[in-house]
């Protein structure tokens, strides 16, 4: 069964979003495109080979502004509103939510949906379009905001969180507590009582590896090799822990982890036996 959140996921919809496009664009007729139709599956394919590679040597967020461009040049390209080259733009979507979880949906969406408006709305308009074009505006939207939603919500984490409150609201003792917790988390790598400070705070398991790599001394250029990001995301994602530890900078951020106990990421982790 595909994983939603995996990359091949990703690239089978881009895939089947063109194959869609392509078979609509010659039931409905491509000469309604004029000479738009032939280019627009070029570019659609060309983004196609694009995405895998995005997501197989983790690019940046730059080229997810680069595809909303393009995809919006091969929507414009077939007769937007009606454009089926939409499919590739949802898509897009999704592609870009598991390229850069928590904004890449936002930045693909802004991207788009900003000369879309100042170069399709006013055609619309002309046409009688409008309501489609609101249309094609509040899907991208609300799409965009699931995605992002659903690619920053830890899965592991939430059940752990869900096992911990259990836990504390039946009274269990540290010991039990410890057992449960060590249950729910399986072969987690990560010490049991990293794991219940990291339920009690809230914090998701990207932020707790983040805070290892603070702990260890890591400089943002070491820690975005050893994650395989760029140091711009890195950055992003620091500015994300910073405000889920409630402090201002990385010494601050290592000086509450310490408090907090949190050393226990970078030791060896504990015997669930």
């Amino acid at each position: 069964m595909w994983d939603p959140r995996a990359s091949g996921f990703a690239a089978l919809l881009s895939v089947l979003a063109i194959a869609v496009a392509f078979l609509l664009g010659l039931l409905l007729g491509p000469e309604r495109h004029d000479e738009g139709f032939v280019p627009a599956t070029v570019l659609s394919a060309a983004l196609v080979v694009s995405r895998y590679l995005a997501l197989r040597f983790r690019a940046g967020s730059w080229i997810v502004l680069a595809d909303a461009v393009v995809c919006l040049i091969a929507v414009a390209l077939t007769s937007a509103p009606h454009s089926e080259f939409h499919f590739v733009a949802l898509a897009g979507i999704w592609w870009a939510g598991r390229l850069v979880p928590r904004r890449g949906a936002a930045i693909y969406a802004v991207a788009f949906l900003l000369p879309y408006t100042v170069l399709v709305f006013p055609d619309a308009l002309r046409r009688g379009a409008l309501a489609e074009a609101a249309e094609d505006l509040l899907t991208i939207v609300v799409l965009a905001l699931l995605v992002d939603w659903f690619m920053a919500v830890d899965r592991r984490v939430v059940h752990l969180g869900r096992v911990l409150n259990a836990g504390i609201a039946q009274g269990d003792s540290p010991l039990e507590l410890r057992r449960r917790i060590g249950v729910a988390a399986g072969d987690s790598p990560l010490p049991i009582d990293t794991l219940v400070l990291a339920g009690r705070l809230g914090l998701r398991a990207d932020e707790i590896e983040l805070l290892g790599y603070l702990l260890l001394g890591f400089g943002n250029a070491q820690i975005a090799e050893a994650i395989g990001r760029s140091e711009a995301t890195v950055r992003y994602r620091l500015t994300g822990l910073y405000r889920s530890l409630a402090v201002r900078g990385r010494r601050e951020a290592i000086l509450r982890a310490r408090e907090l106990g949190f050393d226990g990421i970078v030791g060896q982790p504990d015997d669930r036996s």
